[in-house]
């Protein structure tokens, strides 16, 4: 998906830039935004990875898929993400009438998901799919650096169990076959800070 080149410049964007970071924290990850990069070459390896993915995704299901949202995250020793799904954000769950809650429940945003891991020189910090209803087999997935993991998000219960050496860079990106729900620069809201 990308050269090792790119996902070490990727990871000092990351590093050089932690008045960006607007997510995660409380012993998880820190996370910068795809829409608050302004960086002409860091969107440009976004751009080249939703090309990638969206083919991919149209080639094995004979349907459009859109980016919804991604994420350039440091996830420090010991940090960690309990079991979730990837139906919502946090933006919708916080800022939703009733109303809207409802059609999210026929209509989520988050469809498919990329985990694309930057490094591998760290320890812990697998993608770790629970075994449930739909997976009755649990999986510790270690994925190579510039190996992406694309899965159905909304269907498969995933976290990352603790780092224990070194830091893990990923990028997380999700997909929806929504177009109202597509990711769009226009429809920024910028941390008041």
């Amino acid at each position: 998906m990308i050269t090792e080149q790119e996902s070490q410049k990727l990871i000092w964007f990351h590093k050089t830039h932690q008045h960006l970071r607007n997510l995660g924290g409380d012993g998880d990850y820190l996370g910068i935004e795809r829409n608050l990069i302004h960086t002409e070459w860091v969107r440009d390896l976004f751009n080249r990875i939703d090309f990638q993915v969206t083919g991919v995704l149209k080639e094995e299901t004979g349907k459009t898929y859109y980016p919804e949202m991604s994420t350039l995250n440091e996830w420090k020793i010991g940090g960690f993400q309990d079991p979730h799904l990837d139906t919502y954000t946090n933006v919708e769950l916080s800022n939703l009438t009733p109303e809207q809650q409802e059609q999210l429940k026929t209509n989520p945003n988050r469809e498919w998901t990329v985990i694309l891991p930057l490094n591998d020189n760290f320890k812990g910090g697998e993608c770790h799919f629970p075994a449930t209803e739909i997976n009755p087999v649990s999986l510790m997935h270690s994925p190579a650096a510039r190996e992406g993991v694309l899965f159905r998000g909304i269907e498969h219960l995933h976290g990352v169990p603790p780092v224990r050496r070194g830091s893990r860079h990923t990028i997380a990106n999700w997909y929806t076959s929504n177009p109202d729900n597509i990711y769009s620069v226009s429809e920024l809201i910028f941390p008041s800070n």
